[in-house]
């Protein structure tokens, strides 16, 4: 009977395991979420099924710029809607390269009168405006790639965030012209503008543009 009332003998593995700290359980990791892709299955030649994932914001839009166009564009499948807009943001998108149906013809800038005007005129100081027919002619001539040269042989080549880059910069009186100027990617176009100002008026120009961001948003 006593020996029934005695607790069970505790192993020497069991004492030291209840002594031990216990450690905390972390969360299980999630997996990062999928970016959204879209996949093009092919049909015909010519036709594709697209397989995209959309948001609810987006339906709301589409059945938005359906109600809009329902005069011009009556009963428009959700292709031609979208066809639509992709049409406005290329047509967009070549009017700002300069690449319009009927470009205007370039203006001579107007000379002066005589040598007494010539002489009283203030010296040129290279703008940051290009010209039209400038930016129709340094997209067609590279081709909507950059143009900046790899040591390897060759361009960049990339067709995303272009901007036209002076090859003397406008700073340093270098105008705007075709033969001045190239496309070039956002990223090597900053590297032109510390290869050419150095690397501490860059930094210095970054954070002053990141804090006139900052306060305008």
């Amino acid at each position: 009977m006593e020996a029934q009332n005695q607790p069970p003998p505790v192993s020497p593995t069991s004492t030291a395991d209840a002594q031990r700290p216990s450690l905390p359980v972390e969360a299980p990791v999630r997996p990062p979420l999928r970016a959204r892709t879209v996949t093009a299955d092919p049909l015909t030649a010519d036709l594709r099924r697209l397989h995209v994932t959309v948001s609810r914001r987006f339906l709301e839009k589409l059945e938005a710029a359906r109600a809009a166009l329902s005069h011009s564009h009556a009963g428009a499948s959700a292709e031609e809607i979208l066809e639509s807009g992709l049409d406005l943001l290329l047509e967009r998108s070549a009017k700002r390269r300069g690449l319009v149906v009927r470009p205007r013809k370039p203006q001579p800038a107007a000379a002066p009168k005589n040598a007494a005007a010539a002489a009283a005129q203030p010296p040129q100081i290279a703008s940051a405006y290009v010209p039209a027919h400038v930016k129709r002619e340094v997209w067609t001539r590279d081709r909507g790639r950059c143009q900046w040269p790899l040591a390897s042989g060759g361009v960049c080549g990339a067709t995303l965030r272009l901007e036209i880059d002076h090859v003397i910069p406008r700073a340093l009186g270098g105008p705007s012209t075709i033969g001045n100027t190239r496309l070039l990617c956002k990223t090597h176009n900053q590297l032109a503008a510390r290869r050419s100002f150095g690397d501490e008026w860059m930094d210095r120009f970054t954070r002053i543009a990141a804090a006139h961001a900052e306060r305008s948003g």
